[in-house]
């Protein structure tokens, strides 16, 4: 959930920040782009690939890699002492 949450509010700074960035360059040039959606696509972008792995490489020790990274990790590391047997088969001698 923490990851969720983090992810989601640094999408939307980042299309804010992408929103200005363009209107700075707008204004810089004198003349809107002609295919400004583009040019946004471009800026969010970067921006979002740069900002995601800033986020997975300084917050590795924090948040988990997916939402069952410990579940698993406890699944395998337990192990298993008899198979598992149906209820209806009578047991092996």
């Amino acid at each position: 959930m923490q990851q969720i949450l983090m992810y989601t509010v640094t999408a939307i700074v980042l299309y804010v920040v992408s929103d200005r960035i363009l209107v700075g360059l707008e204004r810089w040039r004198g003349k809107p782009f002609a295919a400004r959606s583009i040019v946004f696509f471009m800026i969010i972008m970067i921006l979002a690939v740069t900002t995601f792995n800033g986020i997975q490489h300084f917050f590795s020790d924090v948040l988990p890699n997916g939402p069952a990274a410990t579940e698993q990790s406890e699944l395998i590391s337990e192990p298993i002492s008899e198979p598992l047997r149906s209820p209806t088969l009578p047991p092996i001698d």
